[in-house]
């Protein structure tokens, strides 16, 4: 970003330059937010956010992405929560789930995959091991017609 250009705010669609899965990131960190959202864009996705569990839950009913990149150290509704409503829900059971979370704890872990997550990463977690793991999650769930969406 060029000091002139302002930062994106939350809620905002990030466009990369081709159309590719939609990922939601409900983060509450602004700075991670943004770093996963430029890293994601970058590398060809579509991408919305969301600073706490609740509207999480709500762009996730709204827009249906393909993936949610989900803080579990969330205000409010916490990460857990926001997973297992989201697996309850209908509109948003298959949804890939990367948790990432600063609590490096192999029981907190394991209560995120309990919760209805497809994996668990910690904190600090770099972007690019966010991508890789949303597209070893995406792949996994596609058929191969849809795999062109995945790969620019």
């Amino acid at each position: 970003m060029t000091p002139s250009t302002p930062p994106p705010s939350s809620g905002q669609v990030r466009r990369p330059r081709a159309r590719g899965p939609l990922v939601l990131i409900i983060e509450d960190t602004t700075d991670l937010r943004d770093l996963f959202a430029a890293e994601l864009a970058t590398d060809g996705f579509l991408v919305i956010d969301a600073v706490d569990g609740e509207v999480g839950l709500d762009k996730a009913q709204r827009f249906r992405p393909d993936a949610i990149v989900l803080d579990l150290m969330l205000p409010g509704i916490n990460g857990f929560n926001v997973a297992r409503m989201l697996r309850d829900d209908e509109r948003t059971r298959d949804t890939a789930i990367v948790a990432v979370t600063a609590l490096a704890s192999e029981r907190l872990r394991a209560m995120a995959i309990e919760a209805g997550c497809d994996s668990c990463l910690t904190k600090p977690v770099l972007g690019a091991a966010v991508v890789a793991e949303l597209m070893r999650l995406l792949v996994a769930r596609r058929s191969p017609a849809d795999m062109s969406r995945l790969h620019r």
